[in-house]
């Protein structure tokens, strides 16, 4: 008897310790927080997202995702929370350089994460020189807690400017040497935005098909706009012998060509002043 009333006991202190774990757990606020994964290692969390329109010509703003996900449970109706900018350290303009943000975002019915829409802009001139940032932070509403300081904030960077790619150096033979405006150019019209880093015969063809279709275009950029006109450029003559080449759905990033008496073709001019050949 004694027995079977420890074993009683023990089951009675079992169930009201397993009740009163349960309690805990959903008494506790639902809470929210930034779900970042690096795309090239899916075990490993970051806080920051990269972006360059200098490697989307056709584009003058564009929309970034930021997600979000709650721990908690998920419930039947929508829930709000909120977004907010840190100014000190931020050094995009609203705007300028980002449309500004809702007063409040939404998690929908039955779902545990939302992905919060950032619309940026290319058309500050200064992007061209650098990049500008965007610091964010979740703050808490009555529908969620912030309380996963680690990952309360996110950060945007992003600018109009391209560097130099390793892989840049491995194929010079073919492209020559290197300007930034001439990297915009090889994005425009190659119909690709970056080569093998590394020299073989297994990528040797298709790199030739992009360097060689370059090299049409800088070679005659008149004639490849009418080759190609589901590449969506278009030229424009400003006289006295110059063209400006521009894509049709973003007209405000314009290139000038001018033509050379000496050999009758035209050429580009990079950040330099030097011809693009």
């Amino acid at each position: 008897m004694k027995k079977l009333f420890l074993i009683g006991l023990f089951g009675a202190v079992c169930l009201s310790a397993c009740k009163k774990a349960v309690e805990l757990t959903y008494q506790s606020p639902d809470n929210i927080y930034f779900d970042f994964t690096d795309p090239k290692d899916k075990e490993k969390r970051v806080d920051s997202f990269f972006y360059s329109f200098a490697l989307f010509p056709e584009k003058s703003f564009d929309t970034i995702f930021l997600p979000v996900r709650i721990s908690g449970l998920r419930k039947s109706v929508d829930r709000k929370f909120k977004l907010t900018v840190i100014d000190s350290a931020t050094t995009a303009l609203p705007g300028t350089h980002y449309k500004a943000l809702e007063p409040e975002y939404t998690i929908p019915a039955d779902s545990g994460s939302a992905n919060v829409p950032i619309i940026i802009y290319s058309k500050d001139p200064a992007l061209l020189a650098g990049s500008v940032k965007i610091k964010f932070r979740l703050a808490a509403t009555k529908d969620f807690a912030v309380t996963t300081v680690a990952f309360d904030t996110a950060k945007v960077i992003f600018s109009n400017r391209l560097e130099q790619p390793v892989w840049w150096n491995t194929w010079a033979g073919e492209l020559g040497a290197y300007s930034r405006v001439k990297h915009e150019l090889f994005i425009r019209t190659s119909g690709t935005i970056e080569l093998p880093a590394v020299f073989n015969a297994e990528v040797l063809p298709k790199t030739l098909y992009h360097t060689r279709r370059f090299r049409s275009f800088l070679n005659n950029p008149i004639s490849w706009v009418a080759a190609n006109p589901a590449e969506g450029y278009t030229v424009e003559d400003i006289g006295g012998g110059k063209y400006n080449f521009f894509s049709i759905s973003n007209p405000e990033k314009k290139y000038v060509m001018e033509l050379n008496p000496a050999d009758n073709k035209y050429y580009f001019r990079d950040e330099n002043g030097n011809r693009i050949v």
